[in-house]
């Protein structure tokens, strides 16, 4: 009988507010540090990133890291991946603006022969286990442009 084992683990970040950037600066670790800021459509700069475009880039860079993961054990070969990601957020007319969906458009090139029952299987499972994307509430579209390139043998 196999047990459930849970496994657990911890992202820690530092924020610090800088009143000569308007703005703040993130820290974790030995990674470069991050400054962001509001975004325009909040009074805020076009020049730092901004909690909105974090969240954006969270989902695709989850999306990606889980794609790639998905493709080494399936021992599928990718060419080229690259992934956009358009969030929208709305405010009703009572409540907080919200991210209500996340238009996700892949675009993979695939070296080899590679059947559509995997590519699709690869697509479902990295959606499915997307930390990211089973931490948002809201919708997510997968637009996928998918590519396979013939290699020299196929």
């Amino acid at each position: 009988m196999e047990v459930a084992t849970k496994v657990s683990h911890t992202f820690s970040v530092s924020l610090k507010w800088d009143n000569a950037v308007n703005g703040a600066v993130v820290r974790s670790g030995k990674r470069t540090p991050l400054v962001v800021a509001s975004p325009p459509e909040f009074g805020g700069t076009d020049t730092a990133w901004s909690p909105e475009h974090l969240l954006a880039a969270s989902v695709s860079s989850c999306y990606s890291t889980t794609f790639f993961y998905f493709a080494k054990l399936f021992k599928v070969k990718v060419r080229s991946f690259s992934v956009e990601v358009e969030m929208e957020i709305e405010k009703g007319d009572k409540g907080p603006f919200v991210a209500h969906r996340f238009i996700l458009r892949p675009k993979i090139k695939l070296a080899g022969a590679t059947e559509q029952s995997v590519i699709d299987t690869l697509l479902e499972k990295t959606i499915q286990y997307c930390i990211i994307s089973n931490s948002v509430k809201g919708e997510e579209i997968v637009e996928a442009t998918i590519e396979v390139e013939p290699t020299e043998k196929d």
